[in-house]
């Protein structure tokens, strides 16, 4: 396995088509695609199902180099202050059929240390859960509805009724008794419902 970083970007999916093309312009790895997703952000709540205006897409990618996510970022900014939205920076492992660099050091000035919360939950407890992310006062989240999957309480499916099915959250907590506050409010909820919630450190593009 190979060190590389991972970059998370959320943006309108009306400037999805530019975003792709600096990730083209790059020659990043490969690309994953999400689009229509719901949250909120500092701009306020944005929905899947009004129109590609008022959605926004979820884009994932990897960086093998330094200079590869120096020119990402750097391309990237305008545009997240245009509109707003997120890019995400974490260090993964990563198993390819391809040989990759691993010339990874990130020394940018514009990222901040933060930590990413990725929550996986019943889909019929996503209020509970946002309520728990309104209170520890998260700067925004993302929400990708009716997930499948399996865990310790058996299978969930993303084509029945949200009884039967989960949804991913994630977010960002940008000190230590914010995160903190957030791990404590989501595990009885957690306990009685099935479900989880991973921290990982992380940076960000602050703008």
């Amino acid at each position: 396995m190979q060190l590389v970083n991972r970059v998370e970007i959320i943006i309108s999916t009306l400037e999805l088509n530019e975003v792709k093309d600096i990730l083209e312009s790059v020659r990043v790895f490969g690309t994953t695609v999400i689009e229509s997703t719901l949250g909120k952000g500092k701009r306020g709540v944005f929905y899947n199902d009004l129109g590609r205006e008022l959605s926004h897409s979820y884009i994932s990618t990897l960086c093998t180099h330094h200079k590869q996510i120096n020119y990402l970022i750097s391309d990237i900014i305008p545009i997240l202050k245009k509109v707003g939205g997120i890019c995400l920076v974490t260090e993964s492992h990563s198993v390819s059929s391809e040989k990759l660099s691993s010339d990874v050091d990130l020394e940018i000035s514009v990222m901040q240390e933060v930590k990413k919360v990725e929550i996986v939950v019943n889909t019929f407890y996503i209020e509970d859960t946002l309520k728990i992310l309104e209170t520890v006062m998260v700067s925004g989240y993302t929400i990708i509805k009716d997930t499948s999957g399996k865990d310790e309480r058996g299978l969930s499916y993303s084509d029945i009724d949200c009884r039967f099915s989960s949804s991913y959250i994630m977010t960002v907590c940008t000190n230590t008794q914010q995160v903190n506050n957030l791990v404590e409010k989501m595990t009885p909820l957690l306990k009685k419902v099935g479900g989880v919630c991973l921290v990982t450190d992380a940076k960000w593009v602050s703008h």
